[in-house]
């Protein structure tokens, strides 16, 4: 029998863990944390092993799950949790950090049945369809601690890569899986992995639709 990861849910609204149950519920297994503290602790717990999804209310956790999410954009080896934030707050400041750092999508309160099972089937659909990224930070010794969830993931393909070249398209659809992306957007990511990297004497290179990682010459 094959046993699937349950999706995990951080919310103590009651009437939305209701709605959870009533949709998700009836095709998903889950799992619901009250607070972030029993949500933190059963993460971190290794037999607890890993959920397929997470459906979290930032206003249970404050500034806990804020820090909770920096930790994996600076963190060796450590994969970033496949996350959905549903809120109330519309803030364009906190929606705007909670994609910077990865989460998959933002989902405005008060919760409508067929949007959560949309985005919801959308977020598992590209999960299942890509091969997860382990983040590396080591460039040959140069351990890069400042760079964005996208960021990561593009340096850590080349870093997969033996010969250190990505096809541009290649590039797109590991790291965006089936998620329409204008090359502009690939090029504004670049753009700005390249500023970071040249400090430390590396580039990204273009040719034709190509891309190479490559050490610049030593200055004299």
């Amino acid at each position: 029998m094959i046993t699937v990861a349950p999706i995990w849910i951080l919310d103590s609204d009651l009437e939305c863990v209701n709605l959870y149950q009533q949709t998700l519920g009836l095709q998903y297994p889950l799992r619901v944390f009250p607070n972030f503290e029993s949500f933190a602790d059963a993460f971190a717990s290794a037999s607890e092993g890993q959920p397929r999804l997470l459906l979290v209310e930032p206003e249970d956790a404050k500034s806990a799950l804020a820090n909770f999410f920096r930790g994996f954009a600076n963190a060796k080896e450590k994969r970033f949790p496949e996350t959905l934030i549903v809120s109330r707050n519309d803030e364009v400041d906190l929606i705007r950090f909670y994609l910077r750092v990865g989460v998959r999508d933002y989902i405005l309160k008060p919760l409508r049945a067929n949007e959560l099972v949309a985005k919801v089937e959308r977020a598992l659909m590209q999960i299942d369809n890509r091969s997860v990224l382990i983040f590396k930070n080591d460039l040959d010794g140069h351990q890069l601690s400042d760079l964005t969830f996208r960021e990561n993931q593009i340096i850590t393909v080349f870093l997969n890569s033996p010969s250190r070249t990505i096809d541009r398209d290649s590039l797109i659809e590991t790291v965006w899986s089936k998620t329409l992306v204008n090359r502009k957007t690939l090029d504004v990511h670049v753009f700005n992995l390249r500023r970071k990297l040249r400090p430390i004497g590396y580039d990204i290179i273009s040719e034709r639709q190509k891309l190479y990682l490559s050490k610049l010459p030593a200055r004299n």
